[in-house]
């Protein structure tokens, strides 16, 4: 770990007691892993993760990703079910039937959800004081796993993290207020249409620690892999961080994941998260450093549903009407982003109709787009946990089959159209000379080092349209 950052966890512990202590000497003692991130869904739903319990200062955490930790455990075909949906039988019996005809191999099930409801019964103190587990159960853990197993499959447990209206109110009704994302005059934040105290901090330790902790609790239960989702600040601005310190909310967020990926790899799972589509190009929209979780995570997951983007974005004139090229033209950029790591990206696929009708030839013509440039692995997104209508145009296949195909990277400036390449080193040229571009302040007009100098601008030099309201809402 750089002095840089050592320097910054500890300004956080300066304001965060003992327990904060714990959780650094533990990320200090950790070789050069890197940090996390998390999904989400349509209009109407959106993802990420949460913590809380005894940090376990002794456990040694395993290395990072460069060292070849289970990488392969996390390349997967899946569909995403709510901890409510596994117990209807009518959302839970066609994700066991498309297991059996090996359409699928494995279950994106909701540990915590956006409401902030732990599914099983966890026992960890703060879940149990605050009320955050659902009663009665929604699942019984250790059935469902070896349910799963047995069929052959894995499971992916899905923490929503810092959207938690729950702890939020627990907190903001017991004097916790250094525990919610706060407004300017340090009251609780009010996140739009997601409520006021529904985001808490991620810069305080007892928030950082519960999170963590059930991811923990989770993989040692037998989840085989933890993701994270809603790694992220609200979006607006206005929002104040008790006990960032002069850190940004990038780079507290970028700490959690490299607090979280060792500890949950040493407790016998893979780690990911789900991020924006545009976080690819506008890392600041809502504070999601792709480059940087990379280094620490196994996976990254970005939302790059064809519903979520605007008209142009990547030089598609319809993105919802040209699922193939938008998944396509996006993925391009994020392989180019985890360029160097061993992370894999596996990304969401829209599974679900809005704004218009979609079809099992709209899932696959998404399916299609990430396996032409290398991607192989996906989770299926529908909120409400139906895998109807992508259903019909999934293939059989086996895990091997997962495999990564030659990837394909972009070689513009990030957010436009790209040709792209299999040139790994271009592709590393191009965003190397970008990230430069953007530390000396976006002085003058971005070159392309690929172009011949001229004066004449080119694709590679043109602005990328800043993204809208529309672009950052989750699945």
């Amino acid at each position: 770990m750089s002095s840089a950052r050592q320097k910054n966890l500890r300004r956080a512990v300066a304001t965060s007691g003992a327990l904060a202590l714990l959780l650094t000497m533990a990320a200090c003692g950790s070789d050069d892993s890197e940090p996390e991130a998390a999904p989400a869904p349509a209009a109407s739903a959106t993802t990420e993760p949460d913590a809380s319990a005894e940090p376990s200062a002794t456990a040694e955490p395993s290395a990072g990703p460069e060292a070849g930790n289970g990488v392969g455990a996390v390349m997967v075909r899946s569909a995403h079910i709510t901890s409510w949906g596994w117990g209807e039988d009518e959302i839970r019996e066609p994700i066991i039937a498309l297991i059996k005809a090996k359409k699928l191999d494995n279950v994106q099930l909701d540990i915590k959800d956006e409401d902030g409801i732990i599914g099983y019964d966890s026992q960890l103190p703060l879940a149990k004081e605050a009320g955050t587990v659902y009663n009665p159960i929604r699942f019984d853990a250790a059935t469902v796993l070896k349910e799963i197993h047995d069929l052959g499959a894995t499971v992916t447990g899905r923490i929503v993290a810092f959207r938690d209206p729950r702890l939020g109110k627990y907190a903001m009704n017991n004097g916790h207020m250094d525990w919610l994302v706060q407004n300017e005059s340090g009251g609780p934040y009010a996140a739009g249409n997601y409520g006021t105290a529904a985001f808490t901090n991620f810069a305080n330790a007892d928030v950082i620690e519960y999170n963590i902790a059930l991811a923990e609790e989770s993989a040692k239960l037998g989840f085989d892999s933890i993701m994270y989702d809603y790694i992220r600040r609200p979006e607006n601005t206005g929002q104040v961080y008790p006990g960032i310190g002069d850190r940004s909310t990038t780079e507290a967020l970028t700490d959690f994941v490299e607090l979280a990926a060792p500890r949950i790899r040493a407790a016998g799972a893979s780690a990911g998260a789900a991020v924006f589509g545009i976080s690819a190009f506008a890392p600041s929209s809502v504070s999601q450093d792709v480059p940087g979780m990379a280094k620490v995570l196994d996976y990254i997951s970005p939302m790059i549903y064809p519903s979520h983007w605007n008209k142009g974005e990547y030089s598609v004139a319809s993105p919802i009407d040209q699922p193939y090229d938008i998944v396509k033209r996006s993925l391009m950029d994020f392989n180019r982003l985890v360029i160097g790591t061993n992370c894999e990206i596996v990304p969401w696929i829209q599974n679900f109709s809005w704004p218009t009708p979609y079809t099992a030839s709209d899932v696959a013509a998404q399916i299609k787009a990430a396996k032409d440039v290398g991607i192989n692995s996906w989770f299926l997104w529908n909120d409400s946990s139906k895998v109807g209508i992508g259903a019909p145009g999934l293939l059989a296949g086996d895990p091997a089959d997962n495999a990564p195909g030659e990837k394909i990277y972009s070689i513009n400036k990030p957010g436009n159209n790209s040709d792209g390449t299999t040139d790994v080193e271009k592709a590393k040229m191009v965003i190397e000379a970008y990230q430069a571009w953007l530390a000396d302040g976006r002085k003058g007009t971005f070159v392309n080092p690929l172009d011949a100098p001229s004066s004449a601008p080119t694709s590679a030099s043109t602005s990328t349209p800043e993204p809208s309201a529309t672009a950052t809402t989750e699945p």
